[in-house]
């Protein structure tokens, strides 16, 4: 074990400790002497920590938070999610999966989207940059999308912000990105006929009809993941999903919009990792609605940055961050106010053309109340 001397450098790994599969995109950081620090683990799971510290954070969406005060050469982590866990699986696609998969894509309006109702909300995002931390928590009322109701809205009761930088806004983003890219929501025939699905043979459930499935991209490498189906409903209980570049650019970024930027300011976009985790609860009713949903966003780019009046809409919207990751719990509401104030949320995007309404839109999200506090050396 190693301890790290005011201007030591050292090479760290850091490793899921069940599988000791390297964890990429892992933050590391601290705050101390007033000053915050940090690194980012890299696609193989190496940090290199070039700062000093008392006490070391590390943390990632998927595993469970670790403070150190001593460094060794491999740092495991305990994964927060059954996921990460190797699994078995039949090589043979069985032959039913397709069926049921199309049966689920034909009744997911009625099942997961049919009705308007009223779910209480507790939204966490946590952004790590080499120089800054930043937490936001908003919690209140959300009222759900349904068939005739294409949009999400808000009514926010608390908001607390933790940041090393007071000028920070409120940062509704990876909200938007839980709630409109949900799975049932984006599950297709498309994407069924573009992936290969195999059972995971050591899952175990309670449910002799609920069963996990993982998938893959037929076409692309860096898109995969699994879902759990309860087969005699023809419902999805949860589901899990790693894109990586070539699948985001193609999927969430139009082509024609990427070039233009590039062309205007140098934009691109190098690494894009998104990881994404939800499970569906049962209403009263027979329907379900996404209960917990967890989101992880990473990317690398370039932009020039010399447009003025993108740079005074980047301050006035808080501008984003390129290393995310947030958590959103649903749960049914006791009681309801008699008069209730809605936000309406704007669909998820990354890049766009905007219109001024939009713009404003934007801008209205960022200043939501909320109290704020300075991010503290004693919370590492």
């Amino acid at each position: 074990m190693l301890a790290l001397s005011t201007h030591a450098q050292q090479r760290v790994v850091v490793a899921d400790n069940v599988t000791h599969e390297p964890i990429a995109q892992a933050s590391i950081y601290t705050k101390e002497n007033g000053k915050f620090n940090s690194a980012i683990s890299n696609d193989q799971g190496v940090a290199v920590v070039n700062f000093s510290f008392k006490r070391l954070t590390f943390s990632h969406l998927n595993y469970e938070r670790k403070v150190l005060s001593r460094l060794s050469d491999t740092i495991f982590l305990s994964p927060r999610y059954r996921e990460t866990v190797e699994v078995v699986v039949r090589n043979i696609e069985p032959k039913w999966i397709r069926e049921k998969l199309r049966q689920v894509v034909k009744n997911k309006k009625k099942v997961y989207f049919s009705k308007p109702y009223v779910l209480c909300y507790d939204y966490q995002t946590q952004s790590i940059d080499r120089n800054s931390y930043y937490s936001f928590q908003s919690k209140g009322l959300m009222q759900m999308k349904d068939i005739d109701q294409d949009y999400y809205s808000l009514s926010q009761t608390e908001g607390h912000i933790v940041s090393v930088d007071s000028t920070q806004l409120t940062d509704v983003t990876n909200l938007r990105r839980m709630l409109y890219e949900d799975f049932v929501d984006e599950l297709d025939g498309s994407f069924i006929h573009s992936h290969k699905f195999s059972e995971n043979v050591e899952f175990k459930s309670d449910n002799k009809n609920e069963l996990e499935l993982v998938f893959r991209s037929k076409n692309h490498y860096d898109d995969r993941g699994r879902i759990v189906i309860v087969t005699a409903r023809c419902i999805i209980r949860s589901a899990y999903r790693f894109t990586g570049t070539d699948t985001n650019k193609r999927e969430r970024m139009s082509r024609v919009l990427l070039i233009f930027a590039n062309a205007i300011s140098g934009y691109r976009v190098d690494r894009w990792n998104r990881t994404y985790h939800v499970s569906y609860a049962d209403r009263p009713d027979g329907t379900l609605y996404p209960s917990d949903v967890s989101y992880k966003f990473y990317m690398e780019g370039y932009d020039r940055g010399d447009d003025v009046r993108e740079n005074e809409y980047d301050q006035q919207s808080g501008g984003g961050f390129p290393n995310m990751e947030a958590t959103l719990h649903l749960s049914p509401a006791s009681s309801l106010p008699d008069s209730i104030a809605w936000i309406r949320l704007p669909g998820s995007w990354y890049l766009r053309l905007s219109s001024d309404q939009g713009r404003q839109n934007e801008i209205s999200l960022s200043h939501l109340p909320a109290i704020f506090d300075i991010y503290k050396e004693e919370e590492n």
